[in-house]
């Protein structure tokens, strides 16, 4: 199928929600950097990259294998934590750059949306409340909800299922490599939008497309319905 006709066949939305609708992964990074420093480790930018997108059993897995078994790994976390509740209840959260025109869009369509974010229910709420996205969306589907988290495509599978459209008419949007290979193994119609990580050679040969931000998908978006309805 030609990308314009992909584009075209979308009917509903998921996002992903750290990284992708909300500025928050420099936000937790600069979290466990700092959290480690304080036990005199240094956090290397590598190994937090492995972290992005997973569910926190596997990336806090990720963790404690990188630093090795005599490392306060635990310690380390919970700090982690408390930094980045501390920060975002000081400064708020920041939205990524499209997210409201996206929203905005898609409304305009009639299309559902929902979220598909590894972060745990009740603390993902919490923060689309916080930026007033929460009752924009049919609803969250997370990580501690599914069986497999990213890059199984369990979570896809549900949030497809929560909006009642086909996964091959769901667009799915991502910022990270297992978000994108979860949507794609889903058979989602699949955007990166890189935010922390830069595409590799696994993320380009499974997304669809690749966008610098969600601007650059309305755009996209509105092209494909006017060639559609051009024909």
């Amino acid at each position: 199928m030609p990308s314009m006709q992909q584009l075209a066949s979308v009917r509903g939305v998921i996002f992903d929600m750290d990284g992708l609708l909300l500025d928050t992964e420099r936000i937790f990074k600069k979290a466990y950097q700092r959290s480690a420093n304080q036990h005199g480790i240094v956090l290397q930018d590598d190994v937090y990259d492995q972290m992005i997108g997973l569910r926190s059993d596997a990336s806090q897995r990720v963790l404690r294998e990188a630093l090795g078994p005599s490392a306060p790994s635990a310690a380390i976390i919970e700090g982690a934590r408390h930094y980045y509740y501390m920060q975002i209840e000081e400064e708020g959260i920041p939205l990524r750059p499209g997210v409201l025109e996206m929203f905005d869009y898609i409304e305009s369509l009639g299309f559902p949306m929902t979220v598909a974010t590894s972060t745990h229910h009740e603390l993902a709420m919490i923060k689309l409340r916080v930026v007033g996205l929460l009752d924009r969306v049919v609803g969250i589907v997370s990580g501690d909800q599914v069986a497999k988290g990213k890059p199984e495509p369990d979570i896809y599978q549900a949030a497809a299922k929560l909006i009642g459209v086909e996964p091959e008419h769901c667009l799915a949007l991502e910022d990270s490599p297992p978000g994108v290979i979860a949507a794609r193994k889903a058979n989602c119609v699949t955007i990166m939008i890189p935010d922390l990580q830069a595409p590799n050679a696994v993320t380009r040969s499974m997304a669809n497309f690749i966008y610098e931000s969600l601007h650059d998908v309305v755009r996209e978006l509105k092209n494909a319905r006017a060639a559609e309805l051009s024909t």
